[in-house]
Order: structure tokens, then C-alpha cells, then sequence
């Protein structure tokens, strides 16, 4: 197996419903936070720069999500990143948010496709060979 990127995210008051339990949509923000982090920390690649200065960005078309136990209030989400799948210009992600202890709380699959924003309308474009290249460190082995 590649690399695993990995990052702590606490549930906070604003995630939460009146029971303290993260609200699902809340969770799905984390998992947006998650996808984030791993372009600024280790692809070197943050979504001000490849946004605002690149004109590129990685929307998501399309993610599966199973939300298998209850995030609570304090809790500290551990969540683990790793690449599915990489294509031309799209990859699908596998993101798990484990509870302290280690039980999984949230399964996300996410599918980005790398577009060229300057484009009217935007289109898919090929992700940048050295981008392409620090994804490839967090593919899944078959």
C-alpha cells in the first residue's frame, strides 16, 4: 500500500445536532477539510494558489458515503486519506474518521476531476506531472 495521509479533526459545538452527535452534512465539510490539507501539506499544491493564482481547482462530481457510528462533541477524529484511483485529469479518494479507539465513524469516497477554471466553461484538464507524481506516493496497491 502507498503512503496514508493522515490528520486529527475535532468535532466541534457548531458540527453537532441538539444530542451533541455531528450532523452528517458536518462530517462531509471534515471530509472536504481532509481532501484540502492533503493538497497544502504533502502535494505541495494549496486550493489558494491552485484556485486563485492557477485558475485550476478539483471539484468533487460525485461521492459514496457510509456513515457507520456517531461522531460526539470533543471527539478527535482521526482521518486516514489514500488514493483509489488516478485517471488523465480525476481521482477517487478513500477517506476513513475513526473515533478515539479506532472506531471508524464515517467511510468517503470522493471522485475529483482536476479543471482548468480559465476555460468558458470550465473543462477537465491533465493534473501537472509533478502533481500527478506526489499523488501517485498515496495510491492503494492492487
Amino acid at each position: 500500500m502507498g503512503s496514508v495521509f493522515t490528520v486529527t479533526h475535532r468535532i466541534r459545538f457548531a458540527d453537532c445536532d441538539p444530542a451533541g452527535i455531528a450532523f452528517y452534512p458536518r462530517l462531509l465539510e471534515h471530509v472536504n477539510r481532509v481532501v484540502e490539507d492533503w493538497f497544502a501539506g504533502p502535494l505541495d499544491c494549496p486550493f489558494h494558489a491552485m484556485h486563485v493564482d492557477d485558475k485550476k481547482g478539483v471539484p468533487t462530481v460525485e461521492i459514496h458515503v457510509k456513515f457507520l457510528r456517531p461522531g460526539l462533541l470533543g471527539d478527535a477524529i482521526d482521518w486516514r486519506l489514500t488514493v483509489k484511483a488516478l485517471t488523465r485529469s480525476s481521482l477517487t479518494l478513500s477517506i476513513f474518521g475513526a473515533r478515539p479507539g479506532g472506531e471508524d465513524i464515517v467511510h468517503a469516497e470522493p471522485t475529483l476531476v482536476h479543471s482548468d477554471f480559465a476555460r468558458d466553461p470550465p473543462r477537465a484538464a491533465r493534473f501537472p506531472e509533478p502533481l500527478r507524481e506526489r499523488i501517485l506516493c498515496f495510491q492503494e496497491q492492487q
